[in-house]
Protein backbone atom coordinates (compact mmCIF):
# COMPACT_ATOMS: atom_id res chain seq x y z
CA UNK A 1 0.00 0.00 0.00
CA UNK A 2 1.43 3.68 -0.73
CA UNK A 3 2.29 5.46 2.01
CA UNK A 4 -0.53 8.17 2.95
CA UNK A 5 0.98 11.66 1.73
CA UNK A 6 -0.31 14.98 3.31
CA UNK A 7 -0.17 18.52 2.65
CA UNK A 8 2.03 20.45 5.07
CA UNK A 9 -0.93 22.57 6.49
CA UNK A 10 -4.62 20.69 7.23
CA UNK A 11 -7.58 22.15 8.01
CA UNK A 12 -9.76 19.31 10.33
CA UNK A 13 -13.46 21.15 10.40
CA UNK A 14 -17.22 20.25 10.85
CA UNK A 15 -20.20 21.75 10.05
CA UNK A 16 -23.57 21.47 11.78
CA UNK A 17 -26.58 21.91 9.92
CA UNK A 18 -30.74 22.00 9.55
CA UNK A 19 -30.86 19.33 7.65
CA UNK A 20 -29.14 16.80 5.23
CA UNK A 21 -29.63 18.64 2.16
CA UNK A 22 -27.83 22.17 0.88
CA UNK A 23 -30.07 21.72 -2.32
CA UNK A 24 -33.35 21.76 -0.50
CA UNK A 25 -32.46 24.93 1.67
CA UNK A 26 -30.89 23.43 4.34
CA UNK A 27 -27.82 25.35 5.75
CA UNK A 28 -24.98 25.67 8.12
CA UNK A 29 -26.01 26.40 11.98
CA UNK A 30 -22.54 25.96 13.57
CA UNK A 31 -19.30 26.02 11.95
CA UNK A 32 -15.70 24.75 13.23
CA UNK A 33 -12.40 24.27 12.23
CA UNK A 34 -8.68 23.91 13.95
CA UNK A 35 -5.91 24.84 11.53
CA UNK A 36 -2.91 22.17 11.89
CA UNK A 37 0.90 21.85 11.55
CA UNK A 38 2.26 18.60 12.09
CA UNK A 39 0.18 17.45 14.97
CA UNK A 40 0.28 21.39 16.25
CA UNK A 41 -2.47 23.07 16.77
CA UNK A 42 -1.90 26.65 14.86
CA UNK A 43 -5.41 28.34 14.42
CA UNK A 44 -9.10 27.72 15.80
CA UNK A 45 -12.45 28.75 14.74
CA UNK A 46 -15.81 28.54 15.76
CA UNK A 47 -19.14 30.25 15.49
CA UNK A 48 -22.91 29.76 15.46
CA UNK A 49 -24.38 30.70 12.08
CA UNK A 50 -28.01 32.14 11.88
CA UNK A 51 -29.16 30.34 8.90
CA UNK A 52 -32.17 32.92 7.99
CA UNK A 53 -34.95 30.36 8.85
CA UNK A 54 -35.89 28.32 11.94
CA UNK A 55 -33.93 25.25 13.11
CA UNK A 56 -36.57 22.14 13.33
CA UNK A 57 -37.22 20.48 16.78
CA UNK A 58 -35.36 17.40 14.79
CA UNK A 59 -32.35 19.14 14.11
CA UNK A 60 -31.97 20.44 17.57
CA UNK A 61 -32.84 17.15 19.25
CA UNK A 62 -29.41 15.98 17.11
CA UNK A 63 -27.12 18.72 17.58
CA UNK A 64 -28.17 20.38 20.94
CA UNK A 65 -28.34 24.02 19.01
CA UNK A 66 -31.33 25.74 19.27
CA UNK A 67 -33.23 28.60 18.10
CA UNK A 68 -32.37 31.00 21.62
CA UNK A 69 -28.68 30.04 21.00
CA UNK A 70 -29.08 30.96 17.62
CA UNK A 71 -30.45 34.08 18.59
CA UNK A 72 -28.51 35.02 20.58
CA UNK A 73 -24.83 34.14 19.29
CA UNK A 74 -25.60 33.56 15.88
CA UNK A 75 -23.83 35.24 12.82
CA UNK A 76 -25.14 36.02 9.61
CA UNK A 77 -24.61 32.72 7.36
CA UNK A 78 -22.79 35.16 4.96
CA UNK A 79 -20.54 36.73 7.17
CA UNK A 80 -19.59 33.46 8.73
CA UNK A 81 -19.77 31.49 5.76
CA UNK A 82 -16.70 34.02 4.35
CA UNK A 83 -15.10 34.37 7.31
CA UNK A 84 -14.59 30.42 7.46
CA UNK A 85 -13.33 30.08 3.82
CA UNK A 86 -11.11 33.16 4.70
CA UNK A 87 -9.70 30.80 8.15
CA UNK A 88 -9.24 27.31 5.66
CA UNK A 89 -7.08 29.42 3.20
CA UNK A 90 -5.49 27.06 0.53
CA UNK A 91 -4.70 24.32 3.74
CA UNK A 92 -5.97 20.01 2.69
CA UNK A 93 -9.50 20.18 4.58
CA UNK A 94 -9.63 17.26 6.97
CA UNK A 95 -13.25 16.06 8.16
CA UNK A 96 -15.20 12.39 9.12
CA UNK A 97 -17.29 12.24 5.72
CA UNK A 98 -15.51 15.50 4.13
CA UNK A 99 -17.90 15.52 1.81
CA UNK A 100 -20.93 16.13 3.32
CA UNK A 101 -18.99 19.35 5.22
CA UNK A 102 -17.81 20.51 1.67
CA UNK A 103 -21.36 20.19 0.19
CA UNK A 104 -22.94 22.84 2.41
CA UNK A 105 -19.83 24.79 2.28
CA UNK A 106 -19.99 24.54 -1.53
CA UNK A 107 -23.56 25.56 -1.43
CA UNK A 108 -23.30 28.17 0.76
CA UNK A 109 -20.82 29.41 -1.19
CA UNK A 110 -22.52 29.42 -4.53
CA UNK A 111 -25.32 30.78 -3.23
CA UNK A 112 -23.35 33.59 -1.97
CA UNK A 113 -22.40 34.05 -6.17
CA UNK A 114 -18.54 32.79 -5.19
CA UNK A 115 -16.29 29.74 -6.41
CA UNK A 116 -16.97 26.63 -4.20
CA UNK A 117 -13.78 25.13 -2.75
CA UNK A 118 -11.35 23.11 -4.59
CA UNK A 119 -8.82 22.42 -1.72
CA UNK A 120 -7.68 19.04 -1.48
CA UNK A 121 -9.29 16.68 1.04
CA UNK A 122 -9.40 14.18 3.15
CA UNK A 123 -11.90 11.91 4.63
CA UNK A 124 -11.32 9.69 8.11
CA UNK A 125 -14.68 7.69 6.97
CA UNK A 126 -12.66 6.61 3.71
CA UNK A 127 -9.46 5.82 6.04
CA UNK A 128 -11.00 4.23 8.92
CA UNK A 129 -12.92 1.88 6.20
CA UNK A 130 -9.36 1.33 4.67
CA UNK A 131 -7.57 0.67 7.72
CA UNK A 132 -9.95 -0.73 9.98
CA UNK A 133 -12.42 -3.48 10.09
CA UNK A 134 -15.40 -2.22 12.53
CA UNK A 135 -19.12 -2.77 12.44
CA UNK A 136 -19.76 1.03 12.04
CA UNK A 137 -18.23 3.25 10.81
CA UNK A 138 -19.52 6.80 12.48
CA UNK A 139 -17.40 9.46 14.48
CA UNK A 140 -18.59 7.59 17.48
CA UNK A 141 -17.24 4.21 16.92
CA UNK A 142 -14.18 5.04 15.24
CA UNK A 143 -12.78 6.91 17.98
CA UNK A 144 -14.06 4.51 20.51
CA UNK A 145 -12.28 1.61 18.54
CA UNK A 146 -9.41 3.88 18.02
CA UNK A 147 -9.49 4.70 22.26
CA UNK A 148 -10.03 8.34 21.47
CA UNK A 149 -12.21 10.51 24.33
CA UNK A 150 -15.17 11.95 23.34
CA UNK A 151 -16.82 14.36 25.72
CA UNK A 152 -20.04 14.97 23.18
CA UNK A 153 -20.72 14.30 20.15
CA UNK A 154 -22.15 16.62 17.63
CA UNK A 155 -21.29 19.67 18.17
CA UNK A 156 -18.89 20.81 15.86
CA UNK A 157 -15.90 21.83 18.01
CA UNK A 158 -16.05 18.50 19.57
CA UNK A 159 -16.61 16.51 16.32
CA UNK A 160 -13.31 18.33 15.01
CA UNK A 161 -11.16 17.42 17.98
CA UNK A 162 -12.36 13.98 17.88
CA UNK A 163 -11.73 14.01 14.34
CA UNK A 164 -8.15 15.68 14.63
CA UNK A 165 -7.34 13.00 16.74
CA UNK A 166 -9.10 9.96 14.87
CA UNK A 167 -6.97 11.10 11.76
CA UNK A 168 -3.70 10.94 14.13
CA UNK A 169 -4.30 7.68 15.33
CA UNK A 170 -5.33 6.37 11.77
CA UNK A 171 -2.09 8.04 10.37
CA UNK A 172 0.05 5.71 13.21
CA UNK A 173 -2.09 2.75 11.26
CA UNK A 174 -1.33 4.16 7.55
CA UNK A 175 2.57 4.13 9.06
CA UNK A 176 2.52 0.75 10.25
CA UNK A 177 1.05 -1.11 7.19
CA UNK A 178 3.28 1.30 4.99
Amino acid sequence: MPALQLPPELVVLDVETTGLEPELGHSVVELAAQKIHGREVVGEFMCLVDPGHPVSPEASAIHGITPEMIALDGRPVEEAILEFVDFIGTAGIVGHNVGFDMGFLNAHLVRLGRKPLTNPTLDTLALAKRYLIIPSYSLKNVAAYLKVPQPHAHRALIDVITTREVLFKLIERAKAKA
